[in-house]
């Protein structure tokens, strides 16, 4: 009886501690739902911030370069190689055999027509000159004296005849040996420079070895050979021009001056040539690429020819970028058909259904790791 009625009294003190407690419990609850509330707020700006740092997503996204389409006049042209040629670079021969006895230039040194050059001794041709002289004046004297008898009618006419025949033939030989010994003066045959002697003083001057190079190179011009394809699209007056490699690629504008009326059955090209007028830039022999306009076309729209790909069916198309969400882009296919590529560029014309205008920007780096159902960014 004793024990029931303890437990009976703990019952009703717990009873009474439940519900004296009450109030203070539905507080602690109210505050730790607000600061749960609190720190879920505190969260939520955390993982924005997080998230606005974190470039996962982003890197995920295709990243390409672009590149421009362009309206303009678009030329392609065909380059082969060609030499400075001049029909005034020549090497001079003795006309005669001899000793050279003066040298009267010195090489780089500028002559003028008709100046001379080299001096071979002619004391023979000299003394070989006075004694035909002497004869020719006997000669002169006895035909001057058979006329005269002849005249008087006590000549006789073969011994006339003799003399004549002396004094002529004694004439002729005195005028080659005049000549002969002109030979032995080399003159310029024209303006120009002295490039090379090849003998010195006191050496022996024959016909069969020059002596010296005489050049002008004030005219000179380019010779090369094209493509029969070529034969429309170039006539005399077509522009063209002329690279210098050895010059770090020197440009000269220049037009053709002789179209060749001959195609070679070997190689089917045809002969050009460019005349350049008062020339101080190039030598003869230099190298020189001439480049020849073969198509042109204005207002074309021109285009970076790496943008292009080729599918499985050989059939050309570019990735037209279209502008997407924030900072992305999405793609489309056009078909297009080249007429031309030259220095990187192409000229194209878009297949039925594309559309490309001039400002368009078209997938150059990257291109052949897309597809048409691909989002991406530009790089860089």
């Amino acid at each position: 009886m004793k024990k029931k009625f303890i437990y009976t009294a703990i019952l009703s003190s717990l009873i009474l501690v439940s519900c004296g407690g009450t109030d203070s419990s539905n507080e602690n609850l109210d505050a730790l739902i607000a600061k749960r509330d609190s720190l879920k707020n505190e969260l939520t700006l955390i993982n924005q911030k997080i998230a606005a740092l974190d470039t996962s997503k982003a890197d995920l996204l295709p990243l390409v370069t672009v590149s421009k389409v362009e309206q303009k006049d678009f030329v392609h042209k065909v380059e082969v190689q060609g030499a400075v040629e001049t029909d005034q670079n020549v090497l001079l021969n003795a006309e005669t055999n001899g000793t050279i006895q003066t040298i009267h230039v010195k090489e780089g040194q500028r002559v003028s027509q008709g100046q001379a050059l080299i001096t071979i001794d002619s004391e023979i041709l000299a003394s070989t000159i006075d004694e035909l002289e002497t004869s020719l004046e006997l000669a002169t004297y006895l035909f001057e004296k058979q006329q005269k008898l002849l005249d008087e009618g006590v000549g006789v006419e073969v011994e006339y005849e003799q003399a004549k025949n002396q004094k002529k033939s004694l004439e002729k030989k005195l005028k080659t040996m005049r000549s002969q010994k002109g030979k032995t003066i080399l003159r310029a045959p024209f303006s120009g420079v002295i490039d090379d002697i090849m003998v010195n003083q006191g050496e022996m001057a024959s016909p069969q070895f020059p002596l010296l190079r005489l050049v002008n190179n004030k005219n000179v011009s380019i010779a090369t050979s094209l493509s029969e394809n070529l034969l429309a699209n170039v006539h005399l007056g077509t522009k063209v021009d002329l690279v210098i490699p050895s010059m770090n690629d020197t440009v000269i504008q220049a037009v053709v001056t002789f179209k060749g009326n001959f195609i070679d059955p070997v190689n089917r090209t045809f002969n050009i040539q460019i005349d350049l007028k008062n020339n101080s830039l190039l030598l003869p022999n230099q190298l020189a690429k001439v480049s020849v306009i073969d198509y042109a076309k204005k207002d074309a729209l021109v285009i970076n020819s790496e943008s292009i790909i080729q599918d499985t069916h050989n059939n050309n198309y570019v990735y037209k970028m279209l502008k997407g969400d924030g900072d992305t882009y999405t793609l489309k296919k056009v078909y297009i058909r080249i007429d031309k590529v030259y220095m990187g560029e192409a000229s194209i014309t878009p297949l039925e259904g594309g559309k490309i205008n001039a400002g368009d920007q078209l997938v150059l780096a990257g291109a052949k790791g897309v597809t048409e159902s691909d989002v991406v960014k530009i790089i860089g």
